[in-house]
C-alpha cells in the first residue's frame, strides 16, 4: 500500500471514530426559539405531545413526519409550526416535559441520601434506590405516557443524544450519583466511578423500556411489563455489579 493510500485510509478511520458518537437516526437539528404563541391552548399542545411521544417511541424521530403526528391527533399540520416552530422543537419538547421532572426527583433523592450519616453499604444501596426508584414509580403510575417516554429513551440511549439541552437532564443526576459513589469510594480512580455509573444504564434501560425480549421465550415465567417483579432485581443487580467492580464499601470505624 502506498503512503498516500495508507494516509487516506488512516484519515478515513479517524473520521469514522470521530463520528461514531454523533451518528444515528436520532441526530436532529438544533432547538430554535419557539413561537410566542406556544403557551396558548395547553390542551391542544398536550394532545399533540402525547401523540408525538407515542409515535416517536414506536418509530423513532426519523420514522415520524409532522403529517403523521397531526393526522393521528386529528389536527392541521400548521399546528406544529404554530405551537412548536418545527419538528425538532416538538421532539425536544416531548423529551423535556418528562425528562425535567424525572431529573428533579432523582437529584432531590440522591442529594438527600448524600446528606445522611449512613454506613457505606447502606449509603450505596440508598444511592441506587434514589437513582432507580423515580423512573420505576413513574412507569407504574396512572400516566401511561411514561411508558412511551421510557420506550423512547430506550431507543435513543444507544443512538446518541445530540442535544445538550436534553442530555443534561440525564447527566446532572448521573454526576450527582458519581459524587455519591466517590463519597463511599474516595480512593478509587474517577474512571472506575464513571464506568460503573455508565454501566447502570444497561439494566435500567432494559427494565424501563419493556423491550419484550423475554416474550421471545415460550417458557417465560414473567413479562417485560412486570416492573414490580423486575425493579427490585434490577437494583440488586446494580448493587452486586458496583461491589464487583469497586469492592465492598469500607465501613466506618
Amino acid at each position: 500500500m502506498t503512503n498516500s493510500k495508507h494516509k487516506e485510509r488512516k484519515n478515513f478511520e479517524l473520521n469514522l471514530m470521530k463520528s461514531r458518537y454523533r451518528s444515528g437516526a436520532e441526530i436532529v437539528g438544533p432547538i430554535t426559539d419557539a413561537p410566542v404563541r406556544q403557551k396558548r391552548s395547553a390542551k391542544v399542545q398536550s394532545k399533540m405531545l402525547d401523540v408525538a411521544e407515542f409515535l416517536f417511541a414506536k418509530w423513532g424521530y426519523a420514522g415520524v413526519s409532522v403529517r403523521d403526528v397531526t393526522s393521528v391527533a386529528e389536527m392541521r399540520m400548521a399546528n406544529v409550526s404554530y405551537y412548536f416552530g418545527s419538528k425538532q422543537n416538538l421532539y425536544y419538547e416531548v423529551l423535556r416535559r418528562r425528562a425535567e421532572p424525572l431529573m428533579k426527583m432523582r437529584l432531590e433523592r440522591i442529594r438527600s441520601v448524600r446528606a445522611k450519616d449512613l454506613s457505606g453499604h447502606e449509603k450505596l444501596r440508598s444511592l441506587i434506590a434514589a437513582y432507580s426508584d423515580p423512573p420505576l414509580e413513574l412507569s407504574e403510575s396512572d400516566d401511561e405516557g411514561w411508558k412511551n417516554f421510557f420506550s423512547l429513551i430506550g431507543q435513543i440511549t444507544f443512538t446518541g443524544f445530540a442535544a445538550t439541552e436534553i442530555s443534561d437532564f440525564f447527566n446532572q443526576p448521573a454526576r450527582e450519583l458519581m459524587s455519591g459513589f466517590r463519597d463511599i469510594y474516595p480512593e478509587k480512580p474517577l474512571s472506575e466511578i464513571q464506568a460503573v455509573t455508565m454501566m447502570l444504564i444497561g439494566p435500567y434501560i432494559l427494565v424501563l423500556s419493556e423491550t419484550g425480549r423475554i416474550e421471545t421465550f415460550p417458557e417465560r415465567e414473567y413479562s417485560s411489563s412486570d416492573i414490580g417483579f423486575l425493579g427490585p432485581k434490577m437494583k440488586e443487580f446494580m448493587l452486586g455489579g458496583i461491589i464487583g467492580v469497586l469492592g465492598a464499601p469500607v465501613e466506618k470505624v
